[in-house]
Parts: C-alpha cells; structure tokens; sequence
C-alpha cells in the first residue's frame, strides 16, 4: 500500500493519520492506495482511499472499528465519495459552525438563488455551505438520538427563515409538544398561531391546514393555476407559503389517549389520537406541495412504528443525527451509517434532488442569535 502525495502537503497530525491507516489496512488485507486529496471539515477529515486487486469496498467499510481503535477516536466512517472510499476520521479540534456564518448563505440563497424556502442544512467536508429549497423536496424528516443536534438544527433552520424571508411570504405552524424546543420562537411575526404545547391542539392545526390545503386547490383551479409558483407569478395577491413543523413526531403519532366518533355506517366508535394524526399528517403530506404548504418533522425515536407507510413515503428528504444502532440508521436512510456519527451537529443527509448521502455539520444557533432575528423581523 501507498500514499500517494506529496508528503510536505500534509499536516503532523494528518502524517500520523495516514501512517497509521496504511499500517492497520495493510494488517487487515486491505489493499489499495490513499488519493493526495485530504479535506478538513470543522470536525472530522476525509480521507480519500483507492482499494486495487481484489479488494472490495464493502471490506473497508466492515473495517471502520478497527480503524476507530486503531486511531483511539470515538467513530470512523467509511462511505463511497465519487471515485474512491472516503475514510472520515474526528478531528483532535473540532470547530462548531456558528448561526451567524450561515445566515449569509440562506440570505443569498433566497434573494440571489431565489429559492422560496431555502434551508441551510449545515457544512459539507469542502467547507461549502449546503442549502436547498424545501418546495423542491418538499417535506423534511428529521432523526436524531438527545443531545446529537436534532433540535439544534431545527432551531438555526427557523431562525433564518425568520430573519430571511418577509412575514408575508411565509407563515409557521409549529408543534411543541415538550414544551422546550419552540417557545423561543413565541412572538416571531410569520407564527400563524401559538405554538401547539400539547396533541390535542396539534391536531386542530392539522385539521386547519387540511381545510386550508382544500381552499387553496379550490382557489388554484378557478384561476387555472397548477400550482402556487404559478398563482404567485400571476398578478393575483400573493398567496404565503406555509411551514409545518413538529419538533417530537413520536409524541404525536404513538399517543394512546382516545376520542369517540362516527364511522361511515352511523356507529360510534373510538380511536386513538395517535391514528387521527397519522391520518391528517398523511392528507397534508400527499396534498400540499402544489398548494405551498411542506412539512418538517423531527424525532428521536425512528422506530418503524413512527417511520413506516405514507410517513416514510412523503418524506423523501431526511436528515440523521447520531442514532444508537444500525437499525435505526436504516429506518431513516435506508442504509446504516447514522451509529457511526459523532455529537454536536454531525450529521447524514439524502436529498431526492442527488442520488449520493452526504454527511454535513449543522449551525448551532444560540438564544441570542433566535432573539435577534425576531427581533429584525418584527422591525421589517
């Protein structure tokens, strides 16, 4: 095995990395060469790996523990990065990406890129801010263990969305049924309502928006409109956008408390209001993209009791922090990966919009980053 590169192009620490890589690699069998090509993100290092003769890609990545422990770091990560294996390897320091770094690509991004709903999932590991419009995707799901960043996220995407796009263009609806994740967010000017602190009032938002969907489509078709971008592009009055967003989907979809009402037939029945929010979650994802109306979900449980049937389907944009196994890496992604992330803001995301999973750390936006933008925005 061999590096090839110029040894001079390296850091110590990056020096050490690749000798102890060749010589872990080369006691497991694993042949191929290491790309002069070594990208350093704000918290881990990718190093790009060629394997040659009989050597599989599905053989490096069996390997990542024991490259973990050869290196003495918590996690490696190995994955296909274009034409060769990227080896992610933690860095010794590790830089948090700030709120207030980022609010200048989603600004750009709205008024230069005119994406109508851009979200800034965080750095990718060129140092390249990654944004995409949320009407392309169109709904977000979001799973991370506590403490891997989830919230933190979800709060930084809120955030610039308020300090970014003016009130009437975009309303919020948002779902805290913890009662510790939005409250920051009371008094912002795009809430539609207060936010939701318990099951029983997420659910009439929902039912509100399934009317609303309806009054919208009514609206479209008597104006010969397909969608919203092109109602909004007619002289007729701007019709806003509309973001749902649910910080604990868990909470919502497995509440066994029940409520009566009558079937088809004229009988009275029960039901669980967990199955009354899958319901009406599943008519808004279906429905909603034409009428500008997306949905973004977060949870730390993405068992397949939370993440199965039209919930998975309608959600072809996820995000994964930190989860605890292999399976619950591949509830979310489809693939494992998700156990092998480290804390503060690492995360995996796949996109509808390019076929590879990319895996990106997150802006972390403190309290006083929150305040300030709502406070811009109500001045606005």
């Amino acid at each position: 095995m061999t590096v090839t590169n110029d040894p001079t192009r390296f850091t110590d620490e990056q020096l050490a990395t690749l000798a102890t890589l060749q010589v872990k690699l080369n006691s497991l069998g694993v042949e191929g060469d290491f790309l002069p090509d070594v990208s350093v993100g704000p918290i881990v290092t990718l190093y790009r790996f060629v394997p040659k003769n009989a050597t599989r890609v599905s053989l490096v990545e069996r390997v990542a523990p024991d490259l973990a422990i050869a290196l003495k770091v918590e996690a490696v990560q190995v994955r296909r990065v274009d034409n060769a294996v990227g080896i992610y390897v933690p860095n010794k320091t590790r830089t948090l990406v700030q709120f207030r770094d980022s609010i200048g690509p989603v600004w750009t991004a709205f008024n230069d890129k005119h994406q109508r709903i851009p979200i800034l999932f965080g750095i990718d590991h060129m140092g390249t801010f990654v944004s995409e419009d949320l009407t392309t995707l169109p709904h977000l799901l979001i799973a991370g263990a506590t403490n891997s960043g989830k919230s933190t996220l979800i709060n930084s995407i809120l955030a610039s969305l308020v300090y970014t796009i003016p009130k009437d263009r975009l309303q919020l609806v948002l779902s805290d049924v913890k009662q510790v994740e939005f409250t920051h967010f009371t008094g912002a000017p795009h809430l539609r309502y207060p936010v939701a602190t318990d099951v029983g009032k997420t659910l009439k938002y929902l039912q509100w928006l399934i009317d609303e969907i309806n009054n919208r489509l009514t609206t479209l078709s008597q104006r010969r409109c397909q969608n919203i971008l092109q109602h909004n592009q007619s002289s007729y009055p701007f019709m806003p956008y509309i973001l749902l967003v649910i910080d604990e989907l868990a909470e919502i979809l497995m509440n066994q408390e029940r409520e009566l009402y009558i079937d088809e037939t004229g009988k009275e029945r029960t039901r669980t209001l967990g199955k009354v929010a899958e319901h009406r979650l599943g008519l808004i994802a279906q429905k909603a993209r034409a009428t500008g109306i997306h949905i973004i979900a977060a949870t730390q449980r993405p068992s397949v009791r939370v993440v199965e049937g039209n919930i998975k389907a309608n959600f072809p944009a996820r995000v994964s922090f930190r989860l605890p196994s292999e399976a619950d890496s591949r509830t979310i992604l489809g693939t494992g990966g998700a156990e092998q992330l480290l804390s503060q803001g690492d995360m995996l995301y796949m996109s509808p919009n390019t076929p590879a999973i990319r895996r990106l750390h997150a802006p972390i936006a403190s309290l006083s980053d929150i305040e300030q933008a709502i406070d811009i925005a109500c001045r606005r």
